[in-house]
């Protein structure tokens, strides 16, 4: 029984410590509700700009980068194909060479 009282009278302080608390928001909030949603919604939309121009951002140094990658592959496959036409004329000329040679022997 008085595990009861102790429990009613627990539950009871706590609802009046809730409600004396949300009376006490109320009283010293500094603005209201519709003030503090608006305030979020705005909030929200210039993080929601922030994040789509960095997005942009990030994608167009994304595509720099790809050109940039690009670029530097064809520069590299260019050289690569002149360095291999000069080793095979060198070759030929090497190869013709031998050739001569043998047959004046």
């Amino acid at each position: 029984m008085a595990d009861e009282v102790v429990n009613r009278n627990t539950a009871v302080a706590l609802f009046a410590g809730a409600l004396l608390g949300a009376g006490l928001a109320l009283l010293f909030a500094p603005q209201s509700g519709r003030k503090t949603r608006r305030d979020i919604r705005q909030f929200a939309d210039r993080i929601g700009n922030k994040a789509e121009a960095v997005r942009l951002e990030l994608q167009r140094s994304i595509d720099n980068t790809i050109e940039d990658v690009e670029e530097k592959l064809r520069e590299g496959l260019a050289g690569g194909m002149d360095w291999a036409d000069s080793k095979i004329a060198d070759l030929r000329r090497t190869l013709d060479a031998a050739r001569k040679s043998i047959d004046g022997l």
